[in-house]
């Protein structure tokens, strides 16, 4: 006894100490390896959030020096400086040049230095003075500018002692002969400066597109590294994200970022072994608290083996006094003894429990499934029937159709539908007395509950199911916060029917796109009985189509909801409303196709959208879904179709002007010109320049004459003549008007010429 007391009692502590000692042990290894792995998805997180600030500042600025330069370029006072000689009677302009330059560049847009070159004067201008090209060392390199395949381009320096990045641009923009240059140059330091200030852990580095480094935060990445960082980049080409990579003998964390606006690289590398020292702390005291948990567990393991040994010691010593020695092989240990002792008393038990318990509720459901389906036979349905214990003398049966109306404004998604339907299939059992129904089953996406009974009229019968069908709806509602529908067929006198009674509820289900969700639907009430010809409303579809063509949001939401109403109002088969529906959606698409100049919706996801169509289970859901999903994208597009083409005729019209602003142009002879009718012309440009036609011409020879006046010696006469004047006094009145001054005035005020 007392040697298969301790062998026991040995095994018993230590399978204590393992259940203890080896859960800690996991659960540290877990603990250290999840917190590494938090702690550098952390940082991963952090440091491309950082690199993409760093980015966006970074492009701000550029695009901000970007946008000064070319508003400087683009002002006329530029243009018309491209043109001139180098002389000093032109210093006046550009002394305004540089001026102008001077104050264009604010202190945030970190311009080390801008230059303008006049490439046919052989002058230019920078923040220093104004210099003849026999003035520049670096005229070569200047000049080489204008071989650049863009008009506008940044370029690296390739001075490596002191590198800089220079935006280059070509005056006039969008010229394929470039009458000037104008380059603005940013030093390193400044990029740097902007690196900085995101700098907390690693390092940030910016290159160009043929890998050249433009800047970097500090130092920490050496030469080596940099090559072997630029060679992975190379193998990946260039795939944007985050990979791990070998520099100065560290594993690196990198996060790469490729600029779209002017194709430079922005890329992080912080060490592994900066973002795991702080998992290290983690690993060591991770290990401490299992030591401790592994000791604490050891004590309170043989504690609580001696406690729960004492009872068993009892019990042996009991059944060996009661039934005396056990055979030879139940003597290894204790349990073993008792084991053989309730072998015998617990053996014929099991049995028993095993017969009764079984898969009868299964076998049940597998029965119904087979009688919905239409697999089981007449003869043999009686006494399969009595076998499961249900009724055989029903004298009429239905069956009730559940389907869930939505999920997307419940607190579940489409994993639980499955789980839902069981839900609401013991939900209904547990409403509908054992001896009305069989046992609800799942089919697919529908619940089905086969009920029945003996001696009811036909008013009693939809007043049984009617109740039984709202009681079902209410429970769902208040214990699963869902909303169902139900369709009903219509009663059957023999049980081998129910199959065609299943298929009778489900095809009353379809109607629900009708009569909404929450609807209780039987199939003799929904079912039409002389079926129409078509319920598409052609007038209001076409009325739909012009509304959408001439992007009226408020018309086009109106006849919409009068489409969907039309449909709907007559009684007719469901897929009398998909067919409609489906039409209705090829002719707006088709609207779509022919109006923009690309395909509306990609193949894929037209065909998504088709089948989302087919879905939508009420007129609520569809007239959203059309109003959002399919008109709000077309007129969206035909509306951007329309502004393009506006703008489009009123920058040919502007460039007439531009260009025949010294002759008799009229809105008409432009009109004739574009091929346009004048009363389109018209409405058109005063609406996308502010001002009408007249106005602008007449705003346009004022600033020609405001120039004429500063920059030449011509007679007013001769300028008033120029601009289509027969008489000067109509023209000098005309500018007293707009000046309130005269032209002579404007000249001795503005000018150095005389009149």
């Amino acid at each position: 006894m007392n040697f298969r007391a301790s062998k026991y009692f040995t095994r018993l502590l230590i399978y204590s100490l393992l259940i203890g000692s080896i859960p800690a042990i996991i659960v540290g290894i877990i603990s250290y390896d999840k917190a590494s792995s938090i702690v550098q998805d952390k940082v991963n997180q952090s440091s491309m959030a950082t690199l993409q600030q760093t980015q966006l500042r970074m492009e701000q600025v550029l695009k901000t020096i970007d946008h000064s330069v070319t508003q400087y370029i683009s002002s006329p006072l530029v243009m018309n400086a491209m043109a001139l000689p180098y002389s000093a009677s032109h210093y006046q302009v550009y002394n305004e040049m540089y001026q102008n330059m001077v104050r264009s560049q604010t202190f945030e847009l970190t311009i080390n230095n801008m230059t303008v070159l006049n490439l046919k004067g052989g002058w230019g201008v920078d923040n220093h003075n104004i210099f003849t090209f026999d003035e520049v060392r670096n005229l070569d390199q200047l000049l080489g500018y204008e071989k650049l395949p863009s008009f506008s381009q940044w370029v690296t320096d390739e001075d490596k002692s002191s590198p800089s990045i220079s935006l280059v641009k070509k005056i006039p923009l969008n010229s394929l002969k470039a009458d000037g240059l104008a380059i603005v140059t940013i030093a390193e330091s400044q990029l740097a400066g902007l690196l900085a200030a995101d700098n907390r852990i690693g390092s940030i580095l910016v290159m160009d597109k043929d890998y050249r480094l433009l800047s970097r935060s500090d130092q920490k990445v050496q030469e080596f590294g940099l090559g072997q960082l630029v060679a992975e980049m190379h193998k990946r080409n260039d795939r944007e994200g985050q990979f791990n990579v070998e520099l100065d003998g560290d594993i690196t964390s990198v996060i790469l970022r490729k600029s779209s606006y002017n194709g430079w690289m922005y890329v992080s590398a912080i060490s592994i072994k900066d973002i795991t020292q702080d998992s290290r702390t983690i690993g060591w005291v991770t290990l401490i608290v299992c030591l401790i948990t592994v000791l604490v567990t050891g004590g309170l393991a043989l504690l609580g083996s001696r406690t729960f040994y004492r009872p068993v010691g009892q019990l042996v010593a009991t059944m060996t006094d009661r039934f005396g020695e056990p055979p030879k092989e139940a003597r290894a240990d204790e349990f073993a003894m008792i084991g053989s002792r309730l072998q015998a008393m617990l053996q014929n038990e099991s049995r028993l429990s095993a017969q009764l318990t079984g898969q009868v509720r299964d076998l049940k459901q597998f029965f119904v499934m087979k009688l919905i389906r239409g697999e089981e036979r007449e003869s043999e349905l009686a006494v399969r029937l009595r076998e499961y214990g249900y009724s055989a003398d029903w004298e009429w049966h239905a069956v009730l159709a559940i389907q869930i109306d939505s999920l997307e404004r419940s607190p579940y998604n489409e994993n639980d539908r499955d789980l839902l339907l069981f839900a609401i299939a013991n939900i209904a059992g547990e409403l509908i007395p054992g001896e009305e129904r069989l046992d609800p089953v799942v089919l697919e996406q529908s619940q089905i509950t086969v009920v029945g009974g003996a001696g009811a009229t036909d008013v009693a019968y939809k007043n049984r199911l009617f109740a039984l069908a709202e009681l079902i709806q209410q429970t769902v509602l208040q214990y699963l916060k869902l909303h169902i529908s139900i369709g009903i067929s219509l009663p059957h006198k023999r049980l081998i029917d129910i199959a065609l009674s299943a298929e009778q509820a489900l095809e009353a289900l379809r109607y629900r796109i009708r009569f909404g969700p929450e609807s209780v639907l039987f199939i003799d009430d929904v079912q039409p009985e002389d079926l129409v010809s078509s319920v598409f409303p052609h007038r209001a579809a076409k009325d739909l189509y012009d509304a959408v063509k001439l992007a009226d949001r408020t018309k086009s939401d109106e006849l919409l909801e009068r489409c969907i109403e039309l449909i709907f109002q007559e009684q007719a088969d469901w897929r009398q409303y998909r067919m409609s529906l489906v039409r209705l959606y090829t002719m707006l698409i088709e609207l779509g196709q022919s109006e923009a100049t690309a395909d509306t919706f990609p193949p894929d996801q037209e065909k998504q959208l088709f089948d989302r169509l087919l879905d939508l289970e009420s007129q609520e859901e569809i007239r959203q879904w059309f109003s959002d999903v399919v008109i709000a994208p077309i007129m969206g597009r035909l509306e951007q179709q329309r502004k393009s083409h506006t703008k489009k005729i009123s920058d040919q019209i502007t460039e007439l002007i531009e260009q025949r602003f010294d002759t008799e142009i009229t809105l008409e002879a432009c009109a004739k010109e574009l091929n346009y009718h004048p009363n389109h012309l018209g409405p058109l440009f005063s609406r996308e320049k502010g001002i009408s036609f007249s106005e602008y011409l007449q705003n346009y020879r004022l600033q020609m004459a405001k120039m004429w006046l500063i920059e030449t010696d011509m007679r007013i006469g001769d300028i008033a003549e120029r601009l289509t004047y027969t008489n000067p006094q109509n023209f000098i009145r005309f500018f007293r008007k707009m000046e309130n001054m005269t032209p002579g005035q404007y000249r001795e005020l503005n000018g150095q010429h005389k009149i």
